[in-house]
């Protein structure tokens, strides 16, 4: 039975696993660029003080590039794992190096008005910063992917984003509350993991507990990479029959 345009493939959430299976180095670029955000991170530990606060905060916005740039290699991979069944990770790498220009710029409009969302809720309190936040999020669910598959550079992937989002809300409700459910859980998994690391009497287990994170969050972006690529491919599929 043929789904109805602009609905929810919810199959697509288990078929992933398979497809994750067959392209198992949707996880490498995650995985590399966490790995070098969390050396730098150890070797730039944030301090007190407003110097300290400036280069805390401009190293956190650097592993924020550094971790969007790998999930954008990986949708990428992604996106033609679902046309073809196989996706060579070399491609993808070359093709997101061409567009880093686009998606650096896509990242950083998404990031910037989370933060002026949050910033101009608060006003009204916790609770309203919180959901001006979340509704930011959900209508730019789609900017990093818009960056890294259509090569669309800054407030147009923005723009694209809302676009998406308003053709089928459903897809974009369920592709959020997927992401929320896998941030919630790599919170739980590195809970459960961090003291079994650092009980293990090994040199370092401060380092290793950041490669385990780092390789924990690799697993999860890489199949948001997955969920993601395919909602943003139906909602433009939507997006276009429309017109």
């Amino acid at each position: 039975m043929q789904r109805r345009q602009g609905s929810v493939d919810l199959g697509a959430y288990v078929r992933a696993i398979g497809l994750y299976a067959r392209n198992p180095w949707l996880a490498l670029a995650p995985l590399l660029t966490s790995l070098i955000g969390a050396l730098l991170l150890m070797l730039v530990p944030p301090s007190n003080g407003p110097a300290g606060a400036l280069s805390g905060g401009l190293m956190s916005l650097f592993v924020m590039l550094l971790d969007s740039f790998g999930l954008s290699v990986s949708l990428i991979v992604a996106e033609k794992a679902w046309r073809t069944g196989h996706s060579p990770f070399d491609e993808a790498w070359t093709d997101a190096k061409r567009k880093a220009p686009d998606i650096l710029m896509a990242t950083i409009g998404f990031n910037f008005l989370i933060y002026v969302a949050g910033l101009v809720g608060g006003f009204l309190g916790p609770i309203g910063g919180l959901v001006a936040t979340a509704a930011a999020g959900f209508f730019f669910i789609y900017t990093i992917a818009a960056a890294a598959i259509g090569g669309i550079p800054g407030g147009a992937a923005l723009q694209a984003s809302i676009e998406r989002v308003q053709r089928s809300y459903p897809i974009a409700l369920v592709l959020g509350a997927v992401i929320i459910l896998l941030v919630w859980l790599f919170a739980v998994v590195v809970n459960l993991v961090g003291p079994l690391v650092v009980s293990i009497p090994i040199p370092a287990p401060n380092a290793m507990l950041q490669v385990a994170e780092a390789l924990i969050k690799a697993v999860g972006l890489g199949y948001i990479a997955l969920v993601m690529a395919k909602a943003y491919d139906d909602s433009s599929i939507s997006l276009w029959r429309r017109y």
